[in-house]
């Protein structure tokens, strides 16, 4: 996991499609886009190589914020509005699944709670497969958000 602010994403040399992805992100017009899904490139066979899902919703409680997990794609997640803080560990072999992984969705589940990390101003968090997450938790009262996961293929 890596949690950054957009002032200092170039600095990280995580290859072309994650500096297109930031870039993205540092787009204003960006976040007036309406929610849904959004692809940002594909590749020559139409594989979604980069795309952003735009999400409003309420924060919960961190009992109610399961850990998830992807496989082929990294997670970029930004807010644009509002407050969340975001439950991390490491995916490992001893957390028990709950909802086996699916492929057609790249998202799995597994038990257990993560420490609470909160969005820094202007903040980001990049996780990876070995990260187990379970975004949308309150920080500490529930608000609304407006928020882009943007999905980098690895």
């Amino acid at each position: 996991m890596i949690v950054d602010t957009l002032d200092h994403a170039d600095l990280l040399d995580l290859g072309p499609r994650f500096a297109k992805a930031f870039a993205w992100l540092r787009d204003p017009a960006n976040a007036q886009l309406p929610v849904g899904h959004h692809v940002i490139e594909t590749a020559p066979d139409g594989t979604e190589t980069l795309f952003a899902n735009v999400q409003e919703y309420d924060t919960r409680d961190p009992k109610d914020c399961p850990l998830e997990f992807h496989r082929r794609y990294a997670d970029i997640q930004f807010l644009f509005e509002g407050n969340e803080a975001i439950g991390w560990r490491p995916l490992t072999d001893a957390l028990a699944v709950t909802k086996p992984y699916d492929e057609d969705g790249d998202i799995g589940f597994v038990a257990g709670e993560g420490t609470a990390v909160p969005f820094p101003e202007r903040g980001f968090f990049v996780l990876f497969p070995q990260d187990a997450h379970a975004p949308g938790q309150r920080t500490p009262a529930a608000t609304r958000v407006r928020k882009v996961i943007v999905k980098v293929l690895l």
